[in-house]
């Protein structure tokens, strides 16, 4: 009985001693970083795009820009509540965040340092190629975070991180999903087109002229979409390429994709017009138009540019994708991002 005792002990010991060994070894979170008093500190750090490390605090409850495409990312967040100072509120951001028709400028582009080191907000978030500005801002004691967002990986990237600083991780993710959802849908819609039957295609900026090649955001959505970018490998130095009338005369598209800029010196329907551009496959067929929407750019860099290219897939191939389809897309993601949907024609696409 003796014996059995000591068997049961020992069976029953090393049953616990395995049950903590397996229990150490599973995955756990890390927990929050303590200061050398006990308790939690006030601060976390992230690497922004830029490379730089950048210390965050724990609860940002304001945030600046004077760069536009960075509004995109902390509207779509659900954080325009936030936002203390932004450049520019027009009607699209003051109805998803009405706070934002109150909120002062501290500068377009490049920020007023007077201004913006008097509002001190929590973060301030700016384009990552300007460091200059970042660093300038850091020094003035306000967490400096830089964002890229031209490309499909950088803008996906972009989203996570402010998720991160902003504490809306949980939104982020939901929107990096549906992002990537709507992308993969679209390339598989297409994938068996043979090459010799895809459209192909130019998105014009603002002059006449000027195309985006194969390293703007633009030519990601025209290829997602099952199109061919004709000015794909035009090498420049210009954000917009410059290749000129006759080049798109020599590529003669079949469509014509344009931006919608209040910068644009022409309009689609003054080139329907225009009898010198008469003899293009884009006009003969009416395949000219603006890329929407007027309230929200879908080829702007954000979250929103799957919409660009579910608007393109349903241009160029309307047999696979209809405009049934978009419009129920459309109103899917805004429902996401800001909670609600938006009459068509207001909304401007």
């Amino acid at each position: 009985m003796k014996f059995q005792s000591i068997k049961k002990f020992t069976a029953l010991f090393l049953s616990l001693l395995l049950l903590l060994v397996f229990t150490g070894c599973s995955p756990a979170s890390e927990p929050p970083a303590d200061t050398a008093d006990g308790n939690q500190a006030e601060t976390f750090t992230i690497t922004d795009q830029a490379g730089r490390t950048v210390e965050i605090p724990n609860k940002v409850e304001s945030v600046a820009m004077t760069w536009g495409p960075a509004a995109n990312f902390v509207l779509a967040l659900g954080k325009g509540d936030i936002i203390t100072a932004f450049n520019y509120a027009g009607e699209f951001a003051a109805k998803v965040s009405p706070n934002l028709a109150n909120v002062s400028s501290v500068g377009k582009g490049k920020p007023d340092m007077e201004a913006l080191a008097k509002l001190k907000p929590d973060v301030f978030i700016h384009r990552a190629s300007d460091t200059a500005t970042l660093d300038a801002v850091r020094d003035l004691g306000i967490a400096a975070v830089g964002i890229y967002s031209e490309t499909q990986d950088d803008l996906l990237v972009a989203t996570e991180l402010v998720g991160k600083v902003l504490g809306a991780e949980e939104q982020a993710t939901k929107l990096i999903n549906f992002y990537n959802e709507k992308i993969n849908f679209a390339a598989d819609l297409v994938k068996d087109i043979p090459a010799d039957d895809r459209k192909t295609v130019i998105v014009m900026g603002s002059d006449i002229g000027k195309v985006a090649n194969g390293t703007m955001l633009q030519s990601f959505l025209i290829e997602t979409a099952g199109g061919i970018n004709l000015a794909k490998d035009i090498v420049s130095e210009e954000t917009w390429p410059t290749v000129g009338t006759e080049q798109i005369f020599s590529w003669d598209p079949d469509y014509i994709f344009c931006v919608n800029s209040s910068q644009a010196t022409y309009s689609p329907e003054e080139l329907k017009n225009d009898a010198s551009f008469a003899n293009l496959k884009a006009v003969k067929n009416n395949q000219i138009a603006i890329v929407p929407s007027d309230q929200d750019l879908w080829d702007f860099p954000g979250v929103q540019s799957c919409l660009g290219v579910l608007w393109m897939l349903n241009q160029m191939y309307p047999d696979l994708y209809s405009e049934a389809d978009l419009i129920k897309d459309i109103d899917a993601f805004y429902n996401l991002a800001y909670g609600m949907t938006f009459d068509r024609e207001w909304l401007g696409y």
